[in-house]
């Protein structure tokens, strides 16, 4: 399952970082699969990456923008 940005941009600050968790552990579950040949779905590694990458990109696009409007306000 593919999340899009604006689904992450949805979710509240706790659900994005505890989803962040999530994906992080089945990455590392998926990889370690991967090195033991048990992996059914290879595809899926790409997906979790690119989901957590989603995430990140949301997070920190909150950050600079959170930063970006302090520095308005003096």
């Amino acid at each position: 399952m593919s999340l899009s940005a604006e689904e992450i941009r949805r979710m509240s600050a706790d659900e994005r970082l505890k989803l962040l968790n999530e994906l992080r552990v089945e990455l590392l579950k998926l990889r370690s699969q991967a090195r033991v040949g048990t992996l059914t779905n290879p595809a899926r590694i790409r997906i979790v990456r690119k989901n957590i990458a989603r995430i990140l990109t949301v997070l920190n696009e909150e950050k600079v923008k959170g930063v970006s409007s302090e520095a308005r306000k003096e």
